[in-house]
């Protein structure tokens, strides 16, 4: 039937891998129009074969870093075998790695990841996508371990999903977020990943003036299977006036990700949770506080939550990002040209490092379920006190048995 239609009017793409849901395209049109293409509506809607149709509405999605430093780039030590730390040349920045001290920082607030590493977890075998603005899958620091049959471009519709260059290198957010997760270990190159044997694949879908339902669900309907977990640092807009999430095809695949992929233990979907600050709500972001999510929120190097960190409850857990006073505070990762960047931001930065935890995970233990991987986050997290990063006072509101506050504080989990 759909290709009787195609022969007829249109171009088109499969949505959700139904059977019976399809994607037309009508090559003659712009990609994008203000207004509604009417003939070509009831052009399909009066095919005998075609009961219901809807026309894809475009709208805004962006992506999470709070802002560039420069235009470019509890248990005994004697339980964990001794290991050298990596040699990149860039490890010694990652202090969300290590965490010795270094530029005003807390010694040990970190991702305490070499003692997974020290155990032989490195995210062997797992695939997370990077649902972004396409990856430099080109890189030194990053082609060995590309997954090229989880990959694809949803912004241009074929296999590549390369990065459009542009002269503000707007579109190296993709490539930075991979680095954190899967850039290789000692090679020379910039840093090193989380989970450094784990694989990447690039899922290019943010590419476009305006993003669409079907754009959104086929990118996180991809290769369930062979995709573990799907890793987004964008949302709506966070402006304070923006209340949006998921739309119909997108919640579906979602829920379906959760019930059927990873051949039924379910597709692991990590949210950063946004970076409006005080002046924005991630309650009314529907993908970060969605349940079958994993929205993950940012710390910097002293243990202060950024400056830029909404607070909702959905909130599960907080990585590490930018904020330090320090401009070295940001974080290391691959970026575009086949170079490295040290200013990597935002809670942009902080969900992928959650992202790469969870691959290490995955790989201690295979059969993990989506909702065991929510638990695991909040029962292994340290529970710890992050300091408003504005120090701002509290109003003091008088009410009897309650003290004056100097510093405001939010309980939120930490991967520790």
């Amino acid at each position: 039937m759909a290709e009787s239609i195609e022969e007829s009017h249109f171009r088109t793409i499969d949505v959700l891998r139904s059977s019976n849901e399809w994607h037309f395209i009508q090559p003659s049109l712009p990609n994008i129009r203000k207004k509604r293409s009417i003939f070509h509506h009831r052009k399909l809607a009066r095919d005998p074969e075609v009961r219901h149709v809807v026309q894809q509405v475009g709208f805004k999605r962006a992506k999470r870093g709070f802002r560039n430093f420069e235009q470019k780039s509890a248990q005994s030590e004697d339980l964990f075998p001794p290991m050298e730390s990596p040699t990149d040349p860039l490890y010694p920045y990652q202090w969300y790695l290590k965490n010795t001290g270094q530029w005003g920082g807390k010694p040990n607030l970190d991702l305490n990841v070499e003692k997974a590493w020290a155990l032989g977890y490195t995210g062997k075998n797992v695939t997370t996508a990077i649902m972004d603005d396409g990856v430099d899958y080109m890189h030194p620091d990053l082609k060995d371990n590309f997954n090229v049959a989880a990959s694809y471009d949803f912004s241009g519709n074929d296999p590549y999903p390369y990065p459009r260059y542009t002269d503000d290198w707007f579109n190296s957010h993709g490539t930075r977020c991979a680095g954190e997760i899967a850039a290789i270990r000692g090679n020379g190159v910039c840093g090193v990943g989380v989970a450094y044997n784990s694989k990447i694949a690039g899922i290019r879908m943010l590419d476009q003036p305006y993003m669409t339902d079907l754009i959104e669900a086929n990118s996180m309907s991809h290769e369930p299977n062979l995709i573990d977990i799907y890793s987004a640092s964008w949302g709506p807009t966070d402006d304070g006036r923006t209340v949006d999430g998921p739309r119909n095809a997108t919640m579906r695949a979602i829920v379906k990700g959760v019930n059927e992929g990873r051949h039924g233990l379910g597709n692991i979907f990590v949210w950063a949770s946004g970076d409006g600050g005080e002046d924005d709500d991630c309650n009314c972001d529907g993908y970060a506080s969605s349940m079958w999510t994993i929205s993950i929120n940012s710390a910097i190097n002293n243990g202060e939550n950024a400056h830029y960190d909404e607070s909702c409850s959905s909130t599960l857990a907080s990585t590490f990002s930018n904020g330090g006073k320090n401009r070295e505070t940001g974080v290391t990762t691959t970026d575009l040209y086949g170079q490295c960047t040290k200013s990597h931001s935002g809670t942009s930065a902080a969900a992928p490092e959650a992202a790469g935890v969870f691959a290490l995970a995955l790989e201690a233990n295979p059969k993990l379920t989506w909702r065991d991987l929510q638990h695991l986050t909040v029962l292994t997290s340290n529970r710890n006190s992050l300091f408003d990063g504005r120090c701002r006072e509290i109003v003091d509101l008088r009410i009897p048995g309650v003290r004056k506050m100097h510093r405001s504080s939010r309980d939120v989990s930490e991967f520790i």
